[in-house]
This record gives structure tokens, sequence and C-alpha cells, in this order.
């Protein structure tokens, strides 16, 4: 068993003990029995996509499980200026928004993360991007490489690539676990497809400090009346 898989397994026990959960509660939550869960944590079989997205309905955060970083809290007020921006002004505000994170993030924080860079280009591609594609297939485009290199990276034929791809299967906790090593793409992002938006904008906005976000939240106000008048 790889090291890192091991260091997720400890995580995953520890997390648990933290909630002051047992096994049979934490199965019982999950819909399965103590011994399936019981394999899972000692490591004897592999820890399913369903099961971390199950963990995630229950409030667990899945991204510290898989990446050992706590996952931010914080609710931004962009998210509902970009509702207010109906389909009509979304795309050229999200470019804003993705401009303005950045800028604050590289203000407030001394080194961007991996992860953060990450988030940027995810916002940034979709702001142009007339199609909607799965996050996989964004963050391989972010990394610059074609399917077949990115396949062999994660370890995967490429066949499966493909159907990961188009979601048609999910990854389990050891594939999230390379997928996070080679793109810095939060697992998180990968199970709730539907707010990937909202999530990275909230988790930027943690990043900055109070003065900047008035700044940009101003900004973007200023933004989204110029659009619509």
């Amino acid at each position: 068993m790889r090291r890192s898989y091991e260091e997720f397994l400890h995580r995953l026990n520890q997390y648990r003990l933290r909630l002051n959960m047992t096994q049979e509660e934490t199965s019982n939550g999950l819909g399965i029995t103590q011994s399936q869960f019981s394999k899972m944590e000692l490591g004897k079989t592999i820890v399913p996509y369903k099961v971390l997205e199950l963990l995630m309905k229950m409030g667990w955060d899945v991204d510290y499980l898989v990446t050992g970083k706590e996952s931010s809290v914080d609710t931004s007020e962009l998210n509902d200026l970009i509702i207010q921006a109906g389909d009509e002004y979304k795309k050229e505000l999200l470019s804003v928004m993705a401009w303005l994170l950045e800028q604050g993030v590289e203000k407030c924080v001394a080194d961007t993360s991996f992860e953060t860079k990450c988030e940027i280009e995810i916002l940034k591609m979709r702001a142009k991007e007339e199609t909607s594609e799965s996050v996989l297939f964004e963050i391989r485009k972010i990394s610059g490489l074609a399917q077949i290199p990115m396949s062999e990276k994660l370890g995967v034929n490429i066949k499966k690539y493909r159907m990961l791809e188009k979601e048609q299967v999910n990854p389990d906790a050891e594939l999230l676990l390379q997928i996070y090593k080679v793109t810095g793409c939060r697992p998180s992002l990968l199970f709730d497809v539907s707010n990937v938006e909202s999530m990275i904008i909230d988790d930027l906005w943690g990043q900055v400090t109070p003065r900047v976000r008035q700044n940009i939240l101003s900004l973007v106000k200023q933004v989204l009346w110029f659009l619509k008048m």
C-alpha cells in the first residue's frame, strides 16, 4: 500500500474518533455493514467514491481526508452577485471575479498554493468556455496534458481515463489522491460538480483579508451595475 493512502486511512480513522463516532455508527450512516467499513479503514478494501460522497453529505471534510488540508468554511457574498447577474452576464462577471480574487490572494498570501492556482484557472476557463465540461477535463487542459499522458500519470488505462473524464465512472479514494497529487484539484470539486464555481469562490474568499474582501466586493458590484445599465 502506498504511503499516501496509509496517511489517508489514518486521517479517516482519526477524523471518525474526533467526531466521537464508532465504526458501527459511521457504517449505519453509509448504509453498509460495520465489517465493510472496518475493512476500508484498515486498508483491506479501497474506499470507493460513493462512500466519500456520503461522508461529505454527512458533513465530513473530504478534502481534509484526502489532502490533509482543512477546507474553508467562509461564505462569499460574491456568489449572490453571480445569481443576480443571471445567464446573460454570468461569464463577464465570473471573469472579473477570477482576476480580482487572483490579485487578492497574491496580496494576502505569501505563497500561493498548488490547489489555489488550480482553482483560479478553473474559474478563468469557465469564464471563457462556451460549453460545460467535466472538472477532470478542465484540470487536464489546465495541466497542458493530452488524455494518454494524463492517464499514465494517474496510473489508469486510457479507456478508464476517458470514462472518468466523461463522468461515466468515478474515482475511488486512491485515485483521488493521485489526481490531487498530479493536478492540485481538491476532491470536493469532483463530488459537488453542480456547485464548483461557488465552492471555488468561497475558498478563495477565505484566503483574503477583510479589507481586500470589501474592495473586491465593491468593484464587482460596480461591474455588475455597469453590465446591467
